[in-house]
């Protein structure tokens, strides 16, 4: 293990292609640096569709493991990130499928206790941290009752400031798309 902190620790300046090249060549514990410079990016992903932690991770692991097995077919037409994250979010599409756990929630379908729970949340106090920390929260709450295909764009643009370009190919709609979702 303490021979792969200093490889992470050494080679973390390198590039995807390199690691790749690396990888390819049978060197497979480069495939950890990959797996831990977008592990961040990916839950945000993965959360943007699903909302079950364990399934977030379930997913998150077979788009990784998905991704090695499939490592030889990258044809470098996309950045490695736009390739993998792909690959996650069919592997989040098709398990939320697969659980039938799509959930819209329409405005008019809120019953009265929601929306007056939501005030509730939203009420202006006079501490600061608690006008914060409830916005938070029910933006929180905003953001999860989205539709999965217009939650996952949020989360790509706005939270981690992919470019449209590179969410139209993540999601592999148009850029027009991106701009209406």
């Amino acid at each position: 293990m303490l021979a792969n902190v200093t490889l992470l620790a050494a080679d973390r300046d390198l590039t995807d292609d390199l690691i790749i090249s690396r990888i390819l060549l049978g060197k497979r514990e480069y495939y950890e640096i990959l797996v831990r410079r977008y592990n961040s990016l990916f839950y945000k992903t993965a959360r943007g569709i699903l909302s079950k932690e364990e399934d977030i991770e379930d997913v998150m692991q077979e788009a990784y493991i998905r991704g090695f097995e499939k490592l030889h077919q990258f044809r470098k037409e996309a950045r490695f990130s736009t390739w993998l994250g792909r690959i996650l979010i069919n592997c989040a599409l098709q398990h939320l499928n697969k659980m039938n756990k799509k959930h819209y929630v329409s405005i008019d379908a809120l019953k009265n206790e929601d929306l007056e729970s939501l005030k509730d949340e939203t009420s202006i106090t006079d501490n600061t941290q608690d006008v914060s920390e409830n916005l938070k929260k029910a933006l929180e709450s905003a953001i999860s009752h989205l539709p999965s295909k217009y939650r996952v764009v949020f989360i790509l643009r706005e939270i981690e400031l992919i470019s449209v370009a590179d969410t139209a190919a993540m999601l592999d709609i148009s850029e027009d798309n991106v701009k209406i979702r």
